[in-house]
C-alpha cells in the first residue's frame, strides 16, 4: 500500500458520514468556535473581555515524534525503534518507482485512542534521501473492521488537538469537504515556516448494492515542504 503523497484526489463517495463529522464538529467542546466548512479559521475573539484568552506558542512541525525532517533513513529507523520500542526488522522499506522515494513503514497498535490500528510512513526524499514527510493512516487497508463513529470521533480529537496548537490562522481549513463532499480535510495548518499538518478524511463508494461499502479511512500527514516535494520530476524540455 502506498503512502507517498496526501490523499487528495480519490474517488469517494460517503456524503453521510461527511455530514456525521461536520455535525459532531459543531458539537465538540473546542477552545473556540470551528470554522463553517470550506471557511478559513475564525478570527480572533474581540478585545475588551475580562479574561483574555491564553494564546498557544507558534506551531513548529519538525516531524512526527523523535523523527525530524532532514533525518537519514538510519537516523529515522534509530528513532522509530525509540517511539514504539519495536526493532528495525519489524520497519518494513517500500520505494515507489514513479517518484523514486523510499518509505520506511511500521504498524502501530493504538496510536490514537479508539482509531485502532495505525501504518506509519516516513518518506525519504528523492534528492537528498532525507526524511520529508510522514504519513499515519487509520482505518481502510489497516483495519477493514473500523467502527466508522469512533474514526470520526477520532478525527474531531485530532482535530481540536490541533487548533489550539497556535497553527498560523491564515489558510487554515476545518471540515472543508473535497470535491463531492465525500473527503473531507478535516484539518489543514502551516506554521512559520509553511511546513503543513494535513488531516483527512475519506470513504470509498460502495461498489454496488450486493456489494458491502469498504470501510472509511482517516490519513494524518505531516510535510516539510507542500509545494516542493523532493520526488522525481523529468525536467522541462525533455
Amino acid at each position: 500500500m502506498p503512502f507517498h503523497r496526501p490523499a487528495l484526489g480519490l474517488s469517494l463517495a460517503a456524503l453521510a458520514l461527511a455530514g456525521i463529522l461536520t455535525g459532531a464538529a459543531q458539537a465538540a467542546t473546542t477552545d473556540r468556535k470551528p470554522a463553517p466548512t470550506a471557511q478559513t479559521a475564525p478570527a480572533p475573539a474581540p478585545t475588551g473581555a475580562a479574561e483574555p484568552a491564553e494564546v498557544a506558542p507558534a506551531a513548529k512541525v519538525t516531524g512526527f515524534r523523535s523523527a525530524r525532517f532532514g533525518m537519514t533513513g538510519d537516523e529515522v529507523t534509530k528513532a522509530i525503534t525509540k517511539d514504539f520500542k519495536i526493532e528495525g526488522k519489524d520497519i518494513r522499506r517500500e520505494t515507489n518507482a514513479t517518484e523514486r522515494t523510499t518509505s520506511l513503514i511500521v504498524k502501530v497498535d493504538d496510536l490514537q485512542t479508539g482509531a485502532g490500528p495505525a501504518v506509519v510512513a516516513y518518506i525519504l526524499g528523492h534528492s537528498t534521501q532525507k526524511l520529508f514527510q510522514v504519513n499515519i493512516l487509520w482505518g481502510g487497508a489497516v483495519n477493514p473492521k473500523v467502527d466508522p463513529n469512533a474514526l470520526v470521533g477520532a478525527a474531531n480529537a485530532l482535530r481540536n488537538y490541533f487548533v489550539g496548537q497556535g497553527y498560523q490562522q491564515e489558510g487554515m481549513l476545518l471540515n472543508a469537504p473535497v470535491g463531492d463532499g465525500s473527503q473531507v480535510v478535516v484539518f489543514r495548518g502551516t506554521d512559520g515556516q509553511g511546513r503543513m499538518s494535513l488531516l483527512t478524511l475519506a470513504v470509498p463508494p460502495k461498489p454496488s448494492d450486493d456489494t458491502p461499502a469498504l470501510p472509511p479511512s482517516l490519513q494524518l500527514s505531516y510535510i516539510e515542504k507542500p509545494n516542493e516535494p523532493d520526488v522525481f520530476k523529468i525536467e522541462k524540455g525533455f
